[in-house]
């Protein structure tokens, strides 16, 4: 009997053993699926198990236009220099996008925050002149290393902050150092908002459709750049670009995706960049590459409008 009781104990011991191997495995099994459909790494082409995100292949209609994008617009940091590229489009009646950073805006209604205040109030955003501001995060921080939370947070602030000081709720997030994951783009969503747009290199941008809720604009030329610039400005220095090789690389990119996004920043339009010591004042020479630039765009018969603006130039089907 004794005999019979321990072989029915191991028997029912190998059916739990069994049992048991069989449920980790498939809760390592959920684990591995979470992981791949919500918190995907960006080191490869970003995919969104989201049916209103979608990335098409297709070569889209041009919208024959270009967006400039001014990025790291803020109070009491090379003030000139961004008031001077801005100066630029309403010399000439263009519109033009900037990238707010909300915890340094604000700080000195005098500079540069008066200055936009000035040119928006009372307008018409349809204006050619239109200034559009976008959300550039509460204090240009790399996303990648935020939680969804610590995003949505930066994003909400900063939409608070231009909202009491603008009266305008952006529509547009601009990812500080190109970087962004899944997480950011729920972040976006979650905050009301239509656009985000961040670099190309490892993402394929998302082109226009009708069903599609959020947009992925990238950048696609810029004017000028910064060469160790992703560790927070150490050992970095700017340089500036002709305007034509910006052209070409606005030309290259309609070819390809149908619309330009133009990158700027104050810092390659000021005195001393090229050893990152950046001073306030306007690099007269970099100024007059962006005069140039404009203008041959204009010569191409290319419009200029702001980055909200470009999807009404699509023939969305």
């Amino acid at each position: 009997m004794k005999i019979m009781d321990n072989a029915i104990f191991q028997y029912n011991k190998k059916i739990f053993i069994t049992i048991l191997i069989i449920t980790i495995l498939i809760i390592l099994s959920i684990m591995s699926a979470y992981h791949l459909a919500v918190a995907q790494p960006t080191t490869g082409n970003l995919r969104l198990n989201n049916n209103n995100i979608k990335i098409s292949n297709s070569n889209p209609v041009s919208c024959n236009c270009v967006a400039f994008r001014l990025d790291d617009v803020q109070d009491d940091y090379l003030t000139k220099p961004q008031i001077g590229v801005m100066n630029i489009f309403k010399e000439r009646n263009l519109s033009l996008t900037v990238g707010v950073i909300g915890n340094n805006i604000g700080k000195d209604k005098k500079l540069v925050s008066s200055y936009i205040k000035e040119r928006i109030d009372g307008s018409n955003m349809n204006r050619k002149d239109a200034i559009e501001i976008a959300n550039h995060s509460w204090d240009h921080e790399h996303f990648q290393t935020l939680t969804i939370g610590e995003q949505f947070d930066s994003i909400r602030k900063t939409n608070e902050k231009i909202k009491n000081i603008f009266r305008i709720s952006p529509t547009i997030f601009i990812a500080p150092y190109s970087e962004f994951n899944n997480d950011t783009i729920l972040a976006v969503r979650e905050n009301n908002m239509s656009y985000f747009s961040a670099d190309r290199r490892d993402h394929d941008p998302y082109l226009t459709h009708s069903n599609a809720t959020i947009y992925h604009l990238p950048e696609t030329a810029e004017t000028g750049g910064c060469t160790n610039c992703k560790n927070d400005y150490s050992n970095a220095s700017w340089y500036g670009l002709s305007h034509d090789k910006t052209l070409s690389q606005i030309n290259g990119s309609l070819s390809k995706y149908g619309f330009a996004v133009v990158m700027m920043h104050p810092d390659e339009y000021s005195i001393g960049h090229e050893q990152y010591n950046p001073q306030n004042d306007i690099d007269r020479k970099q100024i007059r590459e962006l005069e140039l630039l404009i203008d041959k765009i204009q010569e191409e018969g290319l419009s200029i409008v702001t980055m909200g603006d470009m999807i009404n130039h699509f023939k969305i089907s």
